[in-house]
């Protein structure tokens, strides 16, 4: 198996494809079959070409709702690599590597930019499966995990699994409305519960992170995401922060989404918390926050 392959590729094996693993501003950490470790690339605007390659077969979106490739020649059709992306590139063994299109993506996960009101900011792309991650104590929201769920209904053809960590707090009455997730979650995702502390739930994880395949972390500041990708690890890859005990929120541990590769094979995009939420199709600028009541008006 080749290294493109150990991280995801499901097409054709052909020289200049690459795997996003972490960006840093105009600099990308690619994966390939050119080098053994990772490599450094950039993007040139002058250079880079809009999205016209076809994904392989066996990679490509199948719900209508999911717009890509986007009609070569718009404004809106050159898009910026970032982690998870898979790109073509130009090899340099003598120095930086330069990035000319990336390929449509199979699936991708959105919400409207905080910063800008009409406009998409991406979470995370390519991965085969989401975990919609929220912790069972005070920051337990019913709102926020309908918010979430709603967007991920346009990510393609990943499957959606809604999270539930700390369970081993549960028993303190902690997580309110609880009783109510079902109904909330209404089949849009399998729901499981773990205790990263305890190990329960962990085994029902486990059939999720497999060779080759890609699950994408999201979730609000100290739902566990670092925690869990450690236990999954077998060893402390990210840091780690514990929850303030005056709001039961977390801080921020992940600041940059990066794709890492598991000891079992699998792939996992870890992503820094999210602390609003909205769909970029609303008619006003509401923020999904905390346990907000807001009534939300979508077209």
């Amino acid at each position: 198996m080749t290294r493109i392959e150990e991280f995801g590729w499901r097409g054709e094996l052909e020289g200049g494809i690459g795997r996003v693993v972490s960006a840093h501003g105009d600099y990308y950490h690619l994966v390939c079959n050119e080098a053994a470790g990772e490599i450094i690339a950039r993007k040139k605007k002058s250079l880079f070409t809009r999205m016209k390659s076809a994904a392989p077969e066996n990679m490509r979106p199948m719900k209508t709702s999911f717009k890509l490739p986007i009609e070569e020649g718009s404004a809106a059709s050159v898009v910026k690599p970032m982690t998870g992306d898979f790109v073509r590139f130009r090899y340099n063994a003598q120095g930086d590597s330069l990035i000319t299109e990336v390929l449509p993506r199979f699936s991708k996960f959105e919400r409207r930019d905080p910063a800008a009101r009409r406009s998409a900011q991406v979470l995370a792309v390519n991965f085969d499966t989401l975990f919609i991650m929220t912790s069972l104590n005070e920051d337990f929201s019913l709102p926020r995990i309908s918010r979430f769920l709603s967007l991920a209904e346009d990510m393609g053809e990943a499957e959606c699994v809604l999270l539930l960590t700390k369970a081993d707090l549960e028993g303190e009455g902690k997580a309110a409305g609880l009783e109510d997730l079902e109904e909330t979650v209404g089949g849009r995702a399998r729901i499981l519960k773990i205790s990263s502390l305890t190990g329960e739930g962990l085994e029902d994880v486990l059939p999720y992170v497999k060779p080759q395949r890609t699950v994408a972390f999201i979730g609000s500041s100290g739902v566990g995401k670092s925690t869990l990708l450690n236990v999954l690890a077998g060893e402390e890859l990210v840091a780690t922060q514990a929850i303030q005990e005056w709001s039961g929120k977390g801080r921020h541990t992940t600041t940059s989404r990066e794709l890492i590769k598991l000891p079992s094979g699998a792939l996992v995009v870890d992503t820094p918390g999210i602390r609003e939420i909205g769909r970029i199709d609303e008619d006003d600028l509401f923020l999904a926050k905390g346990v907000s009541t807001h009534r939300w008006r979508v077209k």
